[in-house]
């Protein structure tokens, strides 16, 4: 018969059942703590590793060069791996070791077709862009210490030891550039005579003779480089009749005869006249005394030998100092070579009474040198002197070095860069134009800058449109992954549209517009006469490097200094940690 049992034992076996019980939840929930200890520091060494692998591939992406040798390239980007790995911690470790077997060097390029980035992976793609990392701890292989990491309480279930890794990608990111240049009338100033004060006399007039021979050294009628006055020549000697050869220079004459001078009358601008007689030498110089002292000479009557009768009054041979017979004298009575302007009008130009010509020394002295100048001041945009942009004008012509510089470096490289082109200013309704969309045909942006001159288009400063025709043109086309970029260049100040005061506040409002866009901007300021507050304020709202290109030096110290700007703009491509696949 079964034995009934008391409320006291039937407690004892529920404590023991309890006891139990306990012990077996505290060695579960010991071993969940120790395991989760475990993966807590498996977790933090990842990380470790991650951020190594993330710093090494940035600095192997920093090696990266599209110039030098493949070879040369991956012994650069392995040993910058390597370096900046062993700097870091890794749990019981005091450096990541990364082995060249961990480093991958690829090319990655923009697939038009498919609108997305295709990386092609191994040794064999160059030049390379892109460098993958691995940074881990495993067991070794072929005698190598096993590195794997030490587990604290794991051990319990049979793991002692476990492996991690990381990987990291990088590149240098591609960029979607938009150049836009300034093609104003301004562009040409240091090339002109206006220029002779800062730039020097010698380097003024030698550069004039350059231009004359990069337009294929032309001849028009009596025309010489060197600046002389007009020679006006008189009828042909016959019988007592001499020749006469008279000089014009505005306030005096010089006659030279082939027989002796006997009497030269002259009449000025004022109507006044006056006679020198006595005369015995073939040759003479004269001009106003007394109270037509400094007065112009508009006509002159020459006595020589028998040749009273050739004007009225037996007053002698007549000459007449209009723009006519100044052109005659010249042998310009023949067709003007370009579209605009004419002989007369350069003759105007070359006698008037003020501006750079006469500033320079050379009121009614003729030549190519003037010529050039004429061009330059009076007839600068393509509709007018086409040929222009064959010459060394300046600074424009430092400008097309600059972006030759530029091109070649970023083509060198071959970073998977697209760059477009924007000029102002334009007679369009924008005010500049889309010279080129952006692509990697880059070989047609050096020609097209190459081909504009100075006022090209018009001779204004539209800085806002050419910056909002680029940045139209960035946000259109713009990849993803894509760094944005916009360089502005000016020489002088913005004002158009309407005045200096509006066209600031646009370039201003364009700005914010571009960071708006994430577009950053690197402005360029050219010359003394550039608006350098302005350009600076439109690269710290976007974020960007404004560069100062000073005036007031030798076109060649201006020339390497632009370069190196150029230079350094394309060189500092932005590393970005990209996915591998």
């Amino acid at each position: 018969m079964q034995r009934f049992r008391g409320r006291k034992g039937m407690d004892r076996d529920r404590r023991g059942a309890i006891l139990v019980l306990t012990a077996v939840v505290m060695v579960l929930m010991f071993s969940i703590a120790a395991l989760g200890i475990d993966l807590s520091y498996l977790t933090l060494l990842k990380n470790q590793l991650q951020t190594a692998a993330d710093a090494a591939a940035l600095a192997g992406a920093l090696e990266l060069s599209g110039v030098a040798e493949p070879s040369v390239v991956r012994a650069n980007a392995l040993a910058a791996i390597q370096d900046v790995a062993s700097k870091h911690k890794n749990g019981d470790k005091s450096s990541v070791t990364v082995d060249a077997a961990d480093v991958t060097f690829g090319k990655s390029s923009w697939n038009t077709a498919t609108q997305s980035y295709t990386t092609q992976w191994g040794n064999s793609y160059v030049p390379y862009n892109v460098v993958k990392v691995r940074a881990e701890r495993t067991a070794g292989v072929n005698g190598a210490p096993d590195d794997r990491v030490p587990l604290l309480f794991a051990s319990i279930f049979g793991q002692s030891k476990a492996t991690i890794g990381a990987e990291a990608s990088a590149s240098f990111q591609p960029r979607d550039i938009m150049v836009v240049l300034d093609y104003s009338g301004s562009m040409n100033d240091d090339s002109t005579f206006a220029r002779i004060s800062s730039m020097g006399r010698t380097y003024i007039e030698s550069n004039s003779l350059t231009m004359w021979y990069e337009l294929g050294s032309p001849i028009y009628g009596q025309l010489t480089f060197t600046p002389s006055y007009a020679v006006l020549r008189g009828v042909a000697a016959s019988g007592t009749i001499p020749h006469i050869d008279t000089t014009y220079k505005r306030t005096s004459i010089a006659v030279i005869s082939t027989s002796n001078l006997t009497q030269v009358k002259l009449q000025f601008s004022t109507s006044a006249t006056q006679t020198f007689t006595g005369l015995s030498a073939k040759t003479g110089t004269f001009a106003g005394t007394g109270s037509n002292a400094g007065k112009e000479i508009t006509y002159a009557w020459i006595k020589s030998g028998g040749n009273q009768a050739l004007s009225s009054g037996n007053l002698g041979e007549q000459f007449t100092f209009s723009a006519t017979t100044i052109k005659t004298a010249l042998g310009l009575n023949i067709a003007y070579p370009y579209p605009s302007g004419s002989w007369s009008d350069y003759i105007s130009k070359v006698q008037a009474s003020s501006g750079d010509i006469k500033n320079a020394g050379y009121r009614d002295m003729f030549g190519y040198m003037t010529w050039i100048e004429y061009l330059q001041t009076y007839q600068p945009s393509s509709a007018q002197t086409p040929d222009l942009w064959k010459t060394s004008e300046q600074p424009v012509g430092v400008l097309k070095d600059g972006v030759d510089e530029f091109i070649n470096y970023i083509q060198s490289i071959e970073a998977d860069d697209y760059v477009g082109l924007s000029i102002y200013t334009h007679t369009n309704s924008t005010g500049a134009i889309l010279e080129h969309p952006m692509s990697t045909n880059l070989d047609q942006i050096k020609t097209t800058a190459r081909h504009r001159q100075a006022g090209h288009y018009l001779a204004g400063t539209n800085i806002s449109a050419g910056m909002l025709v680029a940045r139209q043109e960035i946000v259109a086309r713009a990849r993803p992954r894509a760094f944005r970029l916009m360089i502005v260049m000016t020489d002088g100040e913005a004002n158009l549209p309407n005045n200096t005061t509006t066209a600031k506040a646009a370039v201003l409002t364009e700005a914010n517009a571009a960071a708006a866009a994430q577009i950053k901007i690197v402005t360029i300021s050219l010359g003394s006469g550039a608006d350098i507050s302005l350009m600076q304020q439109v690269a710290d709202i976007t974020g960007g490097i404004h560069f100062n290109v000073p005036g007031g030096v030798s076109i060649a110290t201006v020339q390497a200094n632009l370069r190196e700007v150029f230079r350094q703009v394309a060189s500092s491509r932005p590393l970005r940690l990209i996915n591998s696949d």
